[in-house]
């Protein structure tokens, strides 16, 4: 059952899925139409190696994700490796076919077609738990002897977008480029916190209980869905379609569920 606080954008999008089960049936060579997909996951085996640090459980379970994605719409898949900035701007350009966890916003919209939700993010502050007393909001920040890391051209909610333009706050933000360069820094004592998806938060700490010990949440920043996006420039209309049709067909299902409880994830 999909959450009901989830945007009307979804619904959207659903309903227009659904409502193709309404027009006259296509010839079946046009339903099969062979299509090869190309996927942006925002770690790889080789970075994270490197850096001397796992690649972490979500690689795999949005690796699975997107597979079931493309086999319910008779697509073939390859998943590639590459940093969030450049993957968007390869998105935008046609250069790669699909991404995930993608926050809706305007901008987004002209170069990335919202396939459906695929999870509810909810960004929290995690924070050196000696400075946890003197943080309870966002400008607080200000108080810290250090950056925090976050995920350049990630969305962490308008009230981010607004202070991340402020001449005072730009000492306090450490960007990085993927989830595993963020999760260095904080490693390697660069910054004193970062701003984190909450069940990644989660993760991570499971894998490094070192760090669990020393960094705890300081509150929630912001909460909303995230979706599985298709390039507008790379990926014929037709196929965009048959997407979003193979989302609304599989979302929610036992197939997505069992892959999710296999993770310990859930939908709601």
């Amino acid at each position: 059952m999909k959450p009901a606080n989830w945007s009307i954008l979804w619904f959207c999008l659903a309903f227009g899925a659904a409502a193709e089960e309404l027009l006259p049936a296509q010839p079946a060579t046009t339903a099969l139409l062979p299509c090869h997909l190309v996927a942006h996951l925002n770690e790889s085996k080789e970075l994270t190696a490197a850096a001397g640090l796992q690649l972490p459980r979500w690689y795999d379970l949005h690796h699975r994700l997107l597979k079931l994605l493309t086999d319910k719409a008779g697509c073939s898949l390859e998943v590639v490796g590459s940093p969030w900035p450049r993957s968007l701007a390869l998105l935008r350009d046609g250069k790669i076919d699909l991404m995930l966890t993608m926050s809706y916003t305007l901008e987004r919209e002209l170069y990335a077609d919202f396939i459906g939700p695929h999870y509810l993010e909810e960004t929290v502050l995690v924070l050196d738990k000696q400075y946890l007393p003197k943080v309870k909001k966002l400008n607080d920040i200000l108080l810290l002897p250090g950056a925090i890391g976050v995920l350049r051209d990630a969305w962490y909610g308008d009230e981010f977008a607004r202070v991340s333009l402020e001449t005072e706050f730009q000492p306090y933000l450490q960007y990085a480029n993927s989830l595993t360069q963020k999760l260095n820094l904080l490693q390697k004592e660069r910054v004193v916190g970062m701003l984190e998806d909450k069940t990644q938060y989660l993760e991570w700490s499971r894998t490094y209980p070192d760090l669990a010990a020393r960094y705890k949440i300081a509150f929630r920043l912001n909460s909303n869905p995230v979706y599985i996006v298709a390039s507008r420039k790379g990926v014929p209309f037709a196929v965009r379609e048959r997407l979003k049709k193979a989302w609304f067909q599989v979302y929610g299902g036992p197939e997505h569920r069992a892959i999710l409880n296999e993770f310990g994830w859930v939908l709601e």
